[in-house]
């Protein structure tokens, strides 16, 4: 692969994480060169699918025999696993973004054994690269897609541990990919990295209830919702944050989210300084919208839960305090 394909398809990844998110893409500044670039490319990878399930990037898939047959043959599977649900939306649409994963995880494996082309889509050309470079595992792509073809059905977890497998599949898994660029000596630093995933998705479910209700994915745990009283039909009713049985959920699931949060924080002992910045920042931008969903008293239904520009503007400042403290260490 010439140096100027590669470099031009990093640059790509990194205009795409830049776009997401600035303050982010800040924090990643942190990094050297390479293992910054690395996590770009696995960034980027994971923006695409999200943004190919919710409808934001229309999917340009070339149609072969072979990616219809295994599309097919992989929706009659996820409709099993969904107990017979029908799709969120209409068979074409369905189908189109179905293939459109699937062509990915194609090149995902096409990536991870050498096989990408100069003229293939820039984000399998870098991630090759990462493939190369680090000991990251096909299995945890794999994973997070697994995630991403869950929101093609109506989405509706029962139990903790479903609202847990989930969050493992779309948050945890990245988690796993990452820390394998950012480098480790003990394997405990998998476990904590799991829990980082899973309290950041527990507070992203909890933030968007309402907007996940109109898409048809109720992550909540149903059976938890019921033993408080609670229906899935009441998710529509703002004057539900008024309720008992609301304060009551809400104490619950605050406590499940520390559990994992106390978890959380102790992967930063097994990476170096420079390492722990971008997980670091992602923390602390959760633990400020957990602590806003407690000031409000669980009321996530009346106004949309955003870090705030002082919030924003306070983590950029830490951001760079973090990367002067990485690279010039007080002794």
């Amino acid at each position: 692969m010439k140096n100027s394909v590669l470099d031009s398809s990093y640059d790509h990844c990194q205009q795409i994480c830049k776009n997401a998110s600035t303050t982010f893409f800040s924090s990643f500044s942190a990094l050297d060169y390479d293992k910054r670039r690395a996590v770009h490319a696995v960034y980027a990878l994971c923006r695409w699918v999200d943004d190919i399930v919710d409808g934001d990037d229309e999917p340009n898939v070339i149609v072969t025999e072979q990616l219809l047959q295994q599309s097919k043959e992989r929706d009659l599977l996820l409709r099993d696993i969904h107990s017979g649900r029908e799709p969120s939306n209409d068979e074409e649409v369905h189908m189109q973004r179905l293939m459109a994963l699937v062509s990915i995880r194609n090149n995902l494996i096409r990536a991870s054994e050498g096989k990408i082309l100069e003229d293939d889509e820039p984000i399998f050309i870098a991630l090759q690269d990462v493939f190369n470079k680090y000991s990251i595992r096909l299995q945890d792509f794999e994973t997070v897609i697994e995630g991403m073809e869950d929101d093609l059905f109506p989405v509706m977890c029962n139990t903790w541990d479903e609202l847990r497998s989930y969050c493992y599949k779309v948050a945890s898994a990245v988690g796993l990919i990452l820390i394998e660029i950012y480098g480790y000596e003990d394997r405990a630093a998998r476990l904590h990295a799991i829990d980082l995933g899973i309290q950041m998705q527990l507070i992203n479910v909890l933030r968007d209830v309402s907007e996940d209700y109109e898409r048809g994915r109720v992550y909540l745990p149903k059976d938890v919702l019921a033993e408080h009283n609670i229906g899935i039909e009441d998710l529509t009713k703002p004057e539900l944050v008024h309720t008992q049985s609301w304060n009551s959920f809400i104490r619950e699931y605050l406590e499940v989210v520390r559990r994992h949060q106390t978890s959380a924080v102790h992967l930063f002992e097994y990476l170096d300084a420079r390492s722990r910045v971008q997980p670091r920042i992602m923390l602390d931008a959760y633990t400020k919208i957990f602590n806003e969903i407690i000031r409000r008293s669980g009321d996530v239904f009346t106004a949309p839960l955003k870090l705030s520009s002082i919030s924003k503007m306070s983590l950029w400042m830490k951001i760079n305090y973090l990367k002067l403290k990485a690279r010039f260490p007080i002794n």
